[in-house]
């Protein structure tokens, strides 16, 4: 009987071991490595700081970020496979696909500037500078943080509105921290600037607002998401869990009633503390982000159409063969968004 028992317990044993061997592993996640610049203008980040409220990370996806500071640099990264994911300005975008070989698809929105009422980049002087209006500013200095940037293009459209010409002005480039006693002690006439840089010059400076980014471009798509296209072929599931979960994540950011849990988590991956967001993040004194994660496409192509306007790009660029919003839209029809 014993040796009975001890033969049938060697056949369960033997079974259970069979079943286990032919039973299918579960996949490890797929995990996305992504490129971010300054938070929370670029949200993306911050999205997926708070899993618990998320439907799939850490199942079928995790997100790595790195802090990139230019899209110059995050596109090296993309090129050399070191980012499945990365921001971009539409003056960055504009390049590579002018440029080619890079082979990115354009997979959501992150930011605008002036949209349904919040905050974009705007000319500021001083009070007492006797500076009106854009035609005012011929002969004088006028401040950007860096030449070939979204900024520097909504600005040279502007003037350009007002009849200005080169050589009518004198651009420079300032650190963020140089903007405040730059403009206070007359060395620069005008400064353009967004949040959150803009209300730190408006506090300490008496000054006031002359134009804004829109009032020469219209609704500016400033910054958009895009992945690899090779990515979006091998991962294209994972990525469309991932934007389901970005908009579940969007949404959570955005609702005023989780301002203050949000502000605490923007100053633990920022590094500052949460005063210095408390007064423009998250409301309209902050970018516009579109609670669906929705790119403004025709802004976008238009944005870029001012670049040829503006003799920077010297051909036009069709953005339409580098976007692929399928991804996307599968994720708003799972959560039953437009």
């Amino acid at each position: 009987m014993k040796r009975m028992l001890s033969v049938l317990t060697a056949v369960i044993v033997g079974c259970a071991s069979l079943f286990a061997a032919s039973a299918p592993l579960k996949a490890a996640p797929v995990e996305i490595r992504m490129a971010y610049g300054g938070i929370p203008g670029i949200i993306s980040p911050l999205l997926f700081m708070k899993p618990e409220i998320l439907k799939h990370y850490g199942k079928s996806y995790t997100v790595k970020s790195s802090f990139i500071r230019a899209t110059s640099i995050a596109m090296q990264g993309m090129a050399s496979g070191d980012f499945d994911l990365s921001y971009i300005s539409f003056t960055a975008l504009a390049n590579v696909i002018k440029n080619g070989g890079l082979d990115v698809k354009v997979i959501s929105d992150i930011t605008s500037w002036g949209s349904h009422g919040h905050q974009g980049p705007v000319a500021i002087v001083k009070a007492d500078a006797g500076i009106n209006s854009a035609k005012d500013l011929k002969g004088k200095t006028l401040a950007i943080t860096a030449k070939g940037t979204g900024f520097h293009y909504a600005l040279l459209a502007n003037l350009r509105k007002a009849g200005l010409k080169d050589g009518d002005y004198t651009i420079v480039e300032l650190r963020r921290p140089a903007m405040v006693p730059a403009l206070s002690g007359g060395r620069v006439d005008c400064i353009f600037i967004g949040p959150p840089e803009l209300y730190a010059i408006e506090e300490k400076v008496p000054s006031k607002r002359l134009f804004s980014a829109e009032d020469a471009m219209g609704d500016v798509q400033s910054v958009v998401l895009v992945a690899r296209t090779a990515f979006l072929k091998e991962h294209g599931d994972a990525v469309k869990d991932f934007l389901e979960d970005y908009i579940i994540g969007l949404r959570w950011f955005l609702d005023p009633k989780n301002r203050a849990e949000a502000l605490k988590i923007t100053s633990e991956l920022g590094k500052q503390p949460t005063s210095f967001y408390e007064s423009f993040a998250f409301t309209k004194k902050d970018f516009y982000h579109n609670p669906t994660a929705t790119p403004n496409i025709a802004a976008l192509q238009s944005n870029i159409d001012l670049m040829h306007e503006l003799d920077v790009l010297k051909q036009k660029v069709d953005i339409k063969p580098a976007v692929d919003l399928s991804f996307l839209d599968a994720a708003k029809a799972r959560l039953g968004v437009k």
